[in-house]
Order: structure tokens, then C-alpha cells, then sequence
């Protein structure tokens, strides 16, 4: 029986599932939970003691809390994704003659766009996470730097390896436009996940006494 990873389950079972030789999409799916436990991070940091009295500016608190529960949410669903169903039924439609090869390499690239697009869809949520842990850093500096510094390793970590995922996949995409698209929006995120990383970064790094 193929392990699955659950939604709701224990951490034993996510484990077991992330182990299994059977599941192909393993990586991509552990990327997915970094993220979505670095973007749980940086809510909690967001909801720390200080914030609702001492805040400025309640309705941009409430903005980025709901933003990262939304993000999480997201990342989490990423994990659910039926690509490698609808990739193996693509390869698996007959090709006895010319036309059924015609349809189903039309199917196949189908497929494996719609794989391509799930790594791609992980780096852009890391990617607002990441900009919306600047605002939690810059709110909470000392109180929250523990968990912001923890929510972007992960955030960071995510992002990075749903990348590796994506580069992999588009040497096997014939369209050279969608692939060009994709490469163009793969450099802005990084470039854009990279920037904000370093802002943070600078933000939470307590100087020595």
C-alpha cells in the first residue's frame, strides 16, 4: 500500500510517508511543510505579547497575521496535488497508431506542466512569506527574533528545494514559451526571496553587548 502524507496525522505517520521509496513526490512535499511550519512561525511571532496595545498600526498586524495563516493554509494544500495521478494515467493511454502517440504526448505535457506548476506555486508562497516576515521582524525585534529567525532557515530551506524540484522538470517541457515564462518568473522570485531574506536577516540579528 502506498504511504501517503497525511493532512491530520501524528508526526510518526508524516515521517513513515516522507521515508517511503514509494512516493516519488516526497521532497517536494517535505519543502511544502517547512514552509508551511516556517510560515506558522512567523504568525506566532506576529501574535506575540506587545503586539495589540503597543501596535501602531492594528489593521497592518491583522493584515500580515491573516496573511501567513492564509500562506500556510496554501502551502499545506500543495501537499494534496493529484499530478502524479493524472501524469501516470497520461502515459498510460494507448499509442497503436499515430494519433493516439499525437494524443497522448499531448497529455503527457499536459501533465507535467501541471507538476511543474506545484514547486512553482511553493516558491511563490515561501516568496510572501518571506516578505511579510520583514514586517514581523521589524515590529517585534527582540521578543520575536527567535521564532522569525526559525520561520525564515525553513521558509528559506523551502523555497530552495521546491526550486531544485522545479529545475529538474522543465528540461522534459516542450514549450519552449511556457518554459521561458517559467524561468523569467523563477529569477524574479528568487532574486525577490533572496532580498528579503537578508532584510530580515539584518532585522533580527541581535548585536553583541
Amino acid at each position: 500500500m502506498e504511504s501517503q502524507f497525511p493532512r491530520e496525522g501524528s508526526i510518526p505517520e508524516f515521517l513513515a510517508a516522507l521515508a517511503s521509496p514509494e512516493d516519488a513526490h516526497g521532497g517536494l512535499a517535505a519543502a511544502a511543510i517547512a514552509g508551511a511550519m516556517g510560515a506558522s512561525l512567523l504568525h506566532r511571532g506576529s501574535a506575540l505579547p506587545q503586539s495589540l496595545a503597543d501596535d501602531d498600526n492594528l489593521a497592518a498586524h491583522v493584515s500580515v497575521s491573516g496573511a501567513l495563516a492564509r500562506i500556510q493554509e496554501e502551502l499545506l494544500e500543495t501537499v494534496e496535488t493529484q499530478t502524479a495521478v493524472r501524469l501516470f494515467a497520461a502515459r498510460n493511454l494507448p499509442q497503436a497508431n499515430e494519433a493516439e502517440r499525437e494524443t497522448r504526448a499531448r497529455a503527457v505535457q499536459i501533465a507535467l506542466r501541471a507538476a511543474a506548476d506545484v514547486p512553482l506555486e511553493v516558491m511563490r508562497l515561501c516568496e510572501d512569506a518571506l516578505r511579510h516576515a520583514e514586517s514581523v521582524a521589524d515590529r517585534r525585534r527582540r521578543r520575536a527574533a527567535p521564532e522569525v529567525e526559525l520561520g525564515v532557515a525553513l521558509l528559506e530551506a523551502a523555497f530552495n528545494a521546491a526550486r531544485s524540484n522545479l529545475e529538474a522538470k522543465l528540461p522534459i517541457l516542450t514549450d519552449t514559451s511556457h518554459v521561458a515564462s517559467i524561468g523569467e518568473e523563477l529569477a524574479r522570485l528568487s532574486q525577490s526571496a533572496s532580498a528579503a531574506t537578508d532584510r530580515v536577516k539584518a532585522l533580527v540579528r541581535i548585536p553583541p553587548t
